[in-house]
């Protein structure tokens, strides 16, 4: 019978099961990341004991840890376990294919121990007898080697040296994104002592806290200044939870997403309590008969709970399916430094809990009806007239539902507004630079290969010479890193007759390397003096350009060009400002021009350069040349990445973009359930009162007048929803202030136009069924339920 009724009310129950569908699936899908990323403990051995250590400066929080530092902590911190350290670069790997760049980390012997992971095949670093070895990532492991077993033992080329795959990492170790192997890192061979680029990952003693830990380090840190040969500057100590420090870069926007998807599944809630109570009023006479003919009120509750629980689950399954699609589209849309895509999976209990809350809600507002109306007394159901008291009854509930669902649904459309307004703000900032036709190409060079300076200046020279004589290449350059990139060096300034202190109390300058035709190939406006040019080499004056802000900041009121600065580098001398560029947003879209310095490749040289090449041709149809270009100057070169410079400045703010896509989505949604709550709620009520509204036309009232009052009926509803959810919409607004640029978070525009978008909705969805007044013959509306 149950079956028989849904099919016969197909659009309810299509309408019951889709809005279930939804909430539960955005519902599972939004949670399922928050819990894989924010809640679910790290996949570590006792991981409330892990901390990460950074040393730290009054310019700098976080700055990586010296081998010295770390060898001294070692053998005197008592707060710790263990204290390992680990850093990331690129290597070019080789044997068993073709040549590639992979990420790779490299760590202390101990690392993994200390983590508690054990290898998936093979074994650890052994810190007496691997100082060549390699552990492969589980996902290198399967693409490049097929994932055969007999790859341990396997001898591989890695930066020209031989190295031995010792082990395979489990498919779920992601301790460093991106990292495809990893190598281990001899303290007393690998760099020199003095080095800070270290980061350091610490397990706390059991019984010491983590306060405990950061005051011993404090302490630490401050005696090892003033010992006989310790080669550092004074700096802090910073100790951050191991879990902190993974979640800290997503973790606000998660739960704003969160938030939000928790609102919607309270709309649908709403939504489909409603539709219940509606339906259940509209069937009084049915029940009645039914009770009058001897249908006992168990069988008639029975009968309401099997198809209310039978809408819940068809709606649950449904949801499963897009939860599952849903995750799928969050692994595509969210970009690295959001979340680890890889890392998302559908978790079963967070499905259980929102299919639960559907099925309760169902339940529930089955049953309630069910009581009620299994009640009602039989003569007056039947005798009723519709229009009466008997129609009215739970229309106050049904009412109460629809002011609910509204001021839920204008949180997130208030937080949706808020976004949009952000990216098209973000979307406008001036860049300083030209992105479009330029092609970025990632260079890395074999350290064993290319320590030597001049053959290091010698290739990118060759590089750049035969780049420019292409076909469609308008101009090319090298530097260390471009805008938006994320890659950064950093150094104190001097000024001539400032003695080396005064450096430590200034904020620290972006430094750059770079090539002649960098600013040209960019569009960076040349805005005093010159650029840097080809003779800019290791036999010349060393020279320097700034940028405006630079300029400003360290020579007010007066010319920079003709200025000596000192960057506070190993052996670095004072170098005369030659030329001032435009500052452009290096760091992102939504902060402020950073001091920026800029030396010739020629005097300050590195292995690791982006080439930039402004043509003709788009960054795919560019990036076979260059590459083959490459390998004629350097065939030992792995495939290089190749990219389009406004793919970068669109990954930039990839994140916020991301975040106010989920949240339009979310907040339509919300916006259709609300609004489907309200028609639904009018076109029972305008069913209801047929008879009524017959009586006031044939008493002279017009259809205008009618469809007025039913549509007023819808307004007044949406307006209270309105000004409820307006207040929570004001706090909603405040918790998205981090993320929000160049708009407040109580945009007027905003405020005003989601309101109104709400009054055209809620306009709709009561026009919709009033507008049935006038199409109901009077003799008809007169004759109903006689």
């Amino acid at each position: 019978m149950s079956l028989r009724r849904m099919r016969r009310e197909a659009a309810f129950t299509l309408v019951i099961i889709t809005t279930l569908a939804l909430a539960i699936g955005a519902t599972t899908a939004v949670f399922s990341a928050v819990y894989q990323v924010l809640l679910r403990p790290l996949p570590y051995r006792a991981p409330e004991q892990l901390v990460t250590l950074y040393q730290s400066t009054p310019q700098r929080e976080r700055m990586g840890v010296s081998l010295q530092s770390l060898q001294a902590w070692r053998e005197r911190a008592f707060a710790f376990q263990g204290l390992e350290g680990l850093s990331i670069r690129d290597i070019t790997l080789a044997g068993d294919g073709e040549l590639e760049r992979v990420r790779a980390g490299r760590a202390t012997a101990g690392l993994f121990s200390l983590l508690g992971v054990r290898p998936l095949l093979g074994q650890d670093f052994r810190a007496d007898r691997d100082a060549h070895g390699l552990l492969l990532s589980h996902a290198l492991w399967q693409r490049r080697f097929g994932g055969r077993p007999d790859v341990v033992g396997q001898t591989l080329m890695v930066d020209d040296q031989l190295h031995t795959v010792v082990g395979v990492l489990p498919a779920g170790f992601r301790f460093a994104p991106d990292v495809e192997a990893w190598k281990p890192l001899v303290l007393a061979v690998d760099e020199p002592a003095g080095g800070v680029w270290l980061r350091v990952v610490g397990r706390l003693r059991e019984g010491v806290s983590a306060e405990q830990a950061r005051t011993e380090m404090t302490a630490l840190g401050a005696a090892l200044v003033r010992e006989p040969g310790f080669a550092e500057e004074p700096a802090g100590v910073r100790l951050v939870p191991l879990h902190t420090q993974v979640v800290e870069g997503s973790q606000e926007r998660l739960w704003l997403l969160a938030g939000v998807v928790a609102l919607v599944l309270l709309v649908a809630c709403a939504n489909v309590a409603n539709l219940l109570l509606a339906r259940a009023s509209a069937r009084e006479r049915e029940v009645s008969v039914r009770a009058a003919l001897g249908a006992g009120r168990g069988r008639l509750v029975r009968q309401f709970l099997v198809e209310s629980g039978m809408l819940a689950l068809v709606g649950g399954a449904a949801g499963l399916v897009l939860a599952m699609w849903g995750m799928d589209l969050l692994r595509a849309l969210m970009p690295p430094q959001f979340v680890d895509a890889e890392a998302l999976r559908l978790q079963p209990h967070v499905l259980g809990i929102a299919l639960v809350l559907s099925v309760v809600t169902s339940l529930l507002f089955g049953l309630i009806p069910a009581l009620r109306v299994s009640r009602a007394d039989a003569r007056g159901a039947l005798g009723g007239l519709r229009g009466g008291a008997g129609a009215t009854r739970g229309e106050g509930g049904r009412v109460v539902l629809v002011v609910a669902q509204v001021a839920l649904a204008l949180i997130p459309l208030v937080g949706a507004g808020l976004m949009l307004r952000t990216v098209h703000a973000l979307s406008v900032v001036p860049l300083g630079f030209n992105p479009q036709g330029v092609t970025v190409v990632d260079l890395s060079l074999p350290s064993a290969k290319y320590r030597d300076e001049a053959v290091q200046r010698a290739l990118f020279s060759s590089v750049l010479e035969r780049v420019r004589a292409l076909p469609g290449v308008t101009s090319a350059g090298m530097s260390s890193t471009v805008p938006l990139w994320g890659r950064n060096g950093l150094a104190p300034v001097l000024l001539p007759g400032e003695a080396a202190s005064q450096a430590d109390s200034r904020e620290l300058v972006h430094f750059r390397t770079t090539s002649d035709g960098y600013f040209n190939t960019l569009g960076i406006p040349l805005k005093e003096g010159r650029t840097i040019e080809a003779w800019d080499g290791p036999g010349t004056a060393p020279v320097v350009v700034v940028n405006e802000t630079f300029a400003r900041r360290y020579f007010p009121g007066r010319s920079a060009v003709g200025q000596r600065v000192q960057l506070v580098l190993d052996g670095e001398a004072f170098r005369e400002v030659v030329g001032v560029v435009g500052d452009v947003q290096h760091n992102s879209l939504d902060a402020p021009p950073v001091s920026e310095a800029f030396v010739p490749m020629g005097q300050l040289w590195g292995l690791h350069m982006l080439l930039t090449v402004r043509a003709s041709q788009d960054a795919v149809a560019l990036a076979p040349v260059l590459r083959e270009q490459l390998r004629a100057v350097a065939p030992e070169l792995p495939s290089v990445p190749v990219s389009s410079l406004e793919s970068v400045v669109d990954a930039s703010v990839g994140h916020t973009k991301v975040l106010g896509s989920l949240l339009v989505a979310l907040a339509v949604l919300g916006l259709v359930l609300a609004g489907v709550g309200l028609y639904g709620v009018l076109s029972y009520s305008v069913s209801q009162r047929t008879r009524e509204l017959g009586i006031r036309m044939a008493l002279g009232a017009t259809g205008h007048y009618l469809v007025w009052r039913v549509v007023g009926q819808g307004l007044r509803m949406a307006v209270a929803g309105v000004l409820l959810g307006l207040v929570g919409a004001a706090v909603f607004a405040r918790s998205l202030s981090s993320v929000l640029y160049g708009v407040s978070a109580f945009d007027v525009v905003t405020f005003a136009a989601v309101p109104a978008l709400l009054a055209a909705v809620a306009l709709l969805a009561s026009w919709l069924p009033a507008r049935r007044v006038t199409r109901v013959p009077l003799h008809e509306a007169l004759r109903s339920d006689d």
